[in-house]
């Protein structure tokens, strides 16, 4: 019975020091996690998904104030190469929506006529298979 009080003191101290180190760490970011399931189409080529990736960079991301940083990376080893993880950096929770909604504004302006917004779309779309998205909130304490 003793050991278990002191194992349940131990979790409680535990927990309150840990909450504690993290109501105090306030430089802490947000990041979005989005992997992308991508299969080449019989009519396109990883030429072109690279292009396509480039023209996304420089016509939206590379605009968007509310993005701290930006990273994406194509699957290295194994036998599946077809991920692509794209790691975004945001300040705040409310940064990613904004981003958002700064996102869809150069969305716009990149792509102002309605036809040619849909082409590029409909062309990206072609390579993908699936994709998921996870936010996650940084440990500063534990960065290196």
């Amino acid at each position: 019975m003793k050991r278990i009080n002191q194992a349940i003191i131990a979790i409680a101290l535990f927990c309150l020091l840990a909450g504690t180190a993290f109501s105090q760490d306030n430089d802490r970011h947000y990041y979005t996690i989005t992997t992308w399931k991508i299969e080449i189409p019989q009519d396109g080529s990883r030429k072109e998904f690279n292009e396509l990736m480039k023209e996304w960079y420089e016509k939206v991301t590379s605009k968007n104030d509310k993005i701290i940083s930006e990273r994406v990376m194509n699957h290295a080893s194994g036998s599946d190469q077809r991920d692509v993880v794209i790691i975004t950096e945001y300040a705040s929770w409310n940064d990613i929506d904004a981003a958002h909604d700064k996102q869809n504004e150069l969305v716009d302006a990149a792509w102002p006529e309605k036809e040619a917004r849909q082409a590029f779309f409909k062309k990206f779309n072609q390579y993908s298979v699936t994709h998921s998205d996870e936010i996650y909130r940084e440990v500063s304490s534990l960065r290196k």
